[in-house]
C-alpha cells in the first residue's frame, strides 16, 4: 500500500451494506462528516446477493405455480412455461432499482463514498488497498456483514458445488439440485427451485428443517414442501462429493448416495473480518464474531460493529436497528438494543413468521402461560385467497396476560409482523390485542381470533372449548 496523506473524517462506515449505509446515513444526517468504505456494491449481501434478490425470485416461483394451478380458481391458463432468463431479468432489475437508490441516497447525504478493502493501520487510522488513501476518524463503524460457511466436506471445490451467490447468478437452471442444510437459506431455495421445475433433495443434519422454529410451525411447510416434491433427508450429514460423468454425487453418513447435476451449499454464514487488521488493533473477538455492548460500542471505544459481524442472528432488519443504536451513542444518547423484539421471517409458502418467545422457550421461562391459537382456514381473507393452511399462536403469561410471544405459519404472515412485533415490544396483554378493531377481511385478524383463544377460549369463529 502506498502512504498519501491522511483524510480526517468524523465517522469512516467499513462496509456498505444495510447496516453500514444506514449509519452513514443516519450520521450525516446528524451533521457529521462521514466516510463510506466498501469493497462491492452499495446494499451489501441483503440487496445484492441475498434477502432482495431470493424474495424476487420466491415471488416468481410462486407465481408460476399459482398458474399451473388457476385452473382451480376457475381460469384456464394454457400452455404456462418458464422462461428463467427473463426471471433472471426481473430479479437483476430489481437489485439494479434499489442499488441505485442506496447510491441516490449517499451521495445527496453528502456521504463520501470510496470504493476498495479497508485495514486498520492503527486504532484510529484505515488503510485503502487500492487506492492507498488513508483515512483517520473520530469514529469507526464496522459493518462488513458475513460470507457462507463451506463445510469441511471433500469435494466442495467442485465444478457444480455452488453457494447461495452462486445459485443466484444462474442464468439457466439445472435438472436437479442437491441442497446441503435446512435453515432458512436451504428450504428458500428448495422451493424457488423446485416450483420452477428442478429436481430437489435436501439433507439436514439435524432432525428437521429449521430448527429455530416452533416444531408445530415447520411442520406446515414440510408437508407443503413434501408437495411440491422436496425430497428431505434428516438426521444424516454427508461425508464427501465426487464427480461421476455429468453428475454430483453425494454420500451420506449412512453409505447411501445421493446424485444431482449442482450441489447448493447453505450450511450456514460466518462474520468477515478477515483481512481489517483487527488483530493489529487488538479489538475483541469472540469465534469471529466481533464483541460489544448493546450499543454496538467495541472493545474499543470509539469503534462500533453492527450486523452479522456482531455474529447471533444474521438478520437485515437487526443489522438496522444496531446502526441507529451506534450513531444514537456515538452522538451522546443512551439507546441501545437490548431488549428490541427481533422477529424471524421465511419466505416460502406458507410463510413463517414469529417474535418473541416461542411455546416452549415460554414454558421454560415462566411458571404458567396461555397458548391461543387460530387455524387460517377459518379466515375469510385466507379462504377467499384459496391459502387456508397454517394457524397464528399466541403465547401470554398465564398471571399478567402479557403476550410474550407470536408464531404464524400461514399465507402472507410476515406482513402480520408489525402487530406482532410492536404487541411484543411495548409488552401488550392479550386484552390489548383483541380488543383492537381489525379490519374485515383480513388475514390479521386471525391474531385478534388467537387472543380471544388465549384468553379465555372465546374465538368467535371457533367452537367453544370443552368446560
Amino acid at each position: 500500500m502506498s502512504v498519501s496523506a491522511v483524510h480526517q473524517t468524523s465517522l469512516l462506515v467499513i462496509g456498505g451494506g444495510v447496516g453500514g449505509y444506514t449509519a452513514a446515513i443516519r450520521a450525516a444526517r446528524e451533521g457529521l462528516r462521514v466516510t463510506l468504505v466498501e469493497r462491492g456494491e452499495l446494499g451489501g449481501t441483503c440487496l445484492n446477493e441475498g434477502c432482495i434478490p431470493t424474495k424476487s425470485l420466491l415471488h416468481q416461483a410462486h407465481a408460476f405455480k399459482a398458474l399451473q394451478s388457476a385452473h382451480a380458481f376457475g381460469i384456464n391458463a394454457d400452455s404456462v412455461r418458464l422462461d428463467y432468463q427473463m426471471v433472471d431479468v426481473e430479479k437483476r432489475r430489481v437489485v439494479s432499482q434499489l442499488v441505485g437508490g442506496v447510491r441516490t441516497l449517499i451521495k445527496r447525504n453528502g456521504i463520501e463514498w470510496i470504493q476498495g478493502n479497508a485495514e486498520f493501520i492503527d486504532a484510529r487510522t484505515v488503510g485503502v488497498r487500492e487506492t492507498g488513501a488513508r483515512l483517520s476518524a473520530d469514529h469507526i463503524v464496522i459493518a462488513t456483514g458475513s460470507r457462507p460457511v463451506l463445510p469441511p466436506i471433500p469435494g466442495m471445490d467442485l465444478p457444480g458445488v455452488m453457494d447461495s451467490a452462486g445459485a443466484l447468478a444462474l442464468t439457466q437452471l439445472p435438472a436437479s439440485v442437491l441442497i446441503l442444510g435446512g435453515g432458512v437459506i436451504g428450504v428458500e431455495f428448495a422451493q424457488i427451485f423446485s416450483r420452477f421445475g428442478v429436481t430437489v433433495t435436501l439433507v439436514e443434519q439435524q432432525e428437521r428443517m429449521l430448527v429455530q422454529e416452533d416444531p408445530e410451525l415447520v411442520e406446515v411447510l414440510q408437508r407443503q414442501l413434501a408437495a411440491d416434491t422436496v425430497q428431505c433427508h434428516f438426521n444424516v450429514s454427508i461425508v464427501r462429493v465426487e464427480q461421476m460423468g455429468t453428475q454430483l454425487v453425494a454420500t451420506l453418513a449412512d453409505g447411501r448416495r445421493l446424485a444431482a447435476e449442482q450441489v447448493l451449499v447453505a450450511t450456514g454464514r460466518r462474520p468477515c473480518t478477515e483481512g481489517l487488521g483487527l488483530d493489529r488493533i487488538g479489538l475483541e473477538l469472540d469465534a469471529g464474531a466481533i464483541v460489544t455492548n448493546e450499543h454496538g460500542q467495541t472493545s474499543i471505544a470509539h469503534i462500533y460493529a453492527v450486523g452479522d459481524v456482531q455474529g447471533g442472528q444474521l438478520l437485515a432488519h437487526k443489522a438496522t436497528a444496531q446502526a441507529e443504536a451506534a450513531v444514537a451513542h456515538l452522538r451522546g444518547h443512551g439507546r441501545g438494543t437490548a431488549g428490541l423484539a427481533i422477529a424471524n421471517a421465511v419466505y416460502t409458502s406458507p410463510e413463517i413468521a414469529s417474535v418473541g418467545l416461542s411455546e416452549a422457550q415460554a414454558r421454560q421461562r415462566h411458571p404458567t402461560v396461555k397458548v391461543g391459537r387460530f387455524p387460517f382456514n377459518a379466515n375469510g381473507r385466507a379462504l377467499a385467497m384459496m391459502s387456508g393452511q397454517g394457524f397464528v399462536k399466541v403465547i401470554a403469561d398465564a398471571d399478567t396476560d402479557q403476550i410474550l410471544g407470536i408464531s404464524m405459519v400461514g399465507p402472507e404472515v410476515t406482513q402480520l409482523l408489525g402487530e406482532a412485533t410492536l404487541a411484543v415490544q411495548m409488552e401488550l396483554t392479550l386484552s390489548a390485542l383483541m380488543e383492537t378493531v381489525h379490519a374485515h377481511p383480513t388475514l390479521s385478524e386471525a391474531l385478534m381470533e388467537a387472543s380471544h383463544d388465549a384468553f379465555n377460549g372465546g374465538a368467535i369463529h371457533l367452537p367453544p372449548r370443552p368446560t
